[in-house]
């Protein structure tokens, strides 16, 4: 072999190897920790992506912290003990009601039908304005509560006539079985556990039941708005922005997964989130999983923001442009970003 051929199948090997070499430079920190909430709204893409590798092929050395709810999210980022978390729209509205360096860069899935309102067994309605005068179980802080206010508006009827009862979630249901209260207002799994138990899906916050059929919402008249999102601080995404994109180019695998082999996902969720089974698959279906930053994911934060006003959780609500970063997903996938901050 000449000289000559050598230099130039040298120069090839080396071109070959360089998008390789540029890749793992381009990550700024390949160990990275997640703060993970334990259910399938904001924890199933994390699940997946571990089990199957797919940080590994990324690059990166990902340790998930398992939480119980978004509430630990807003504890544990809040007090800047951690760069990364899962939470909902809700979320991210207290930290930008609090002016802090923590941004959304992505949706994880739509949420809106896990959050819902279910009848008591024994309980029908000839309408809804028959709600007037019972009493409904609700947890204090959450947002399902504006269902009722949604339904006030679109049936004629007198919200302030309805009794609410604010309990937890797992005390609403067994409340409800036994007739104590008329409904829970509240998410899954506990509206399935009440439904499995005689209870009577009346509404989420996609889909209307009120006439014992579903009728889907139009979007823009959906009775109540939310996603799961992947926040990170401001110092992430500004200093590491390569770390941040190949952990979304992960969550996209994983989404992929979850949407086109499910069978697969599901022996995963099922491992990683300790649901049973049938409950686990009742919430897997009812979100909509897609990445992205989206009108519809700022439709939720505008919901959200109103609300966590109205229970005085914010001053004031934080513009969309302060609370989300699209430079990280754009990044990941640029076709994904479909809203634009205002200039």
């Amino acid at each position: 072999m000449t000289a000559t051929r050598r230099t130039a199948l040298g120069a090839l090997a080396a071109t070959l190897a360089a998008p390789a070499l540029v890749r793992a430079a381009a990550i700024e920190q390949s160990a990275v920790e997640i703060i993970g909430v334990r259910d399938p709204q904001l924890g199933a893409q994390l699940a997946v992506a571990d089990q199957f590798g797919l940080f590994k092929e990324q690059g990166l050395e990902v340790t998930i912290r398992w939480t119980q709810s978004a509430a630990d999210t807003l504890t544990i980022m809040g007090g800047g003990s951690a760069a990364i978390g899962v939470g909902g729209s809700f979320t991210q509205v207290v930290f930008g009601g609090q002016k802090l360096p923590i941004r959304t860069i992505t949706a994880l899935a739509d949420i809106a039908e896990t959050q819902g309102f279910v009848l008591s067994p024994g309980v029908k309605l000839a309408s809804p304005k028959e709600l007037e005068g019972r009493r409904l179980a609700f947890t204090q802080g959450n947002s399902q509560v504006v269902l009722l206010a949604k339904l006030a508006d679109m049936f004629g009827f007198d919200q302030s006539k309805i009794t609410l009862v604010n309990m937890n979630q797992s005390e609403g249901v067994v409340a409800a079985s036994k007739g104590d209260v008329h409904g829970l207002l509240g998410w899954q799994p506990n509206l399935f556990r009440l439904v499995a138990m005689g209870g009577t899906m009346y509404c989420t916050g996609g889909t209307l039941y009120t006439t014992g059929a579903p009728q889907v919402m139009p979007e823009d008249r959906k009775p109540l708005y939310n996603h799961s999102t992947l926040m990170a601080t401001n110092e992430w995404i500004e200093g590491k922005p390569n770390t941040l994109a190949a952990l979304l180019r992960a969550l996209l695998k994983a989404t992929s997964i979850i949407n086109d082999d499910r069978a697969r996902a599901m022996t995963a969720l099922q491992r990683v989130l300790r649901v049973d089974a049938e409950a686990l698959t009742v919430m897997v279906n009812a979100n909509k999983y897609a990445l992205g930053i989206s009108p519809s994911l700022i439709a939720s934060h505008k919901f959200q923001s109103e609300w966590a006003m109205n229970i005085k959780r914010i001053p004031a609500a934080p513009a969309p442009e302060d609370c989300f970063a699209t430079r990280i997903l754009e990044l990941a996938d640029p076709a994904l970003v479909t809203w634009k901050p205002a200039a």
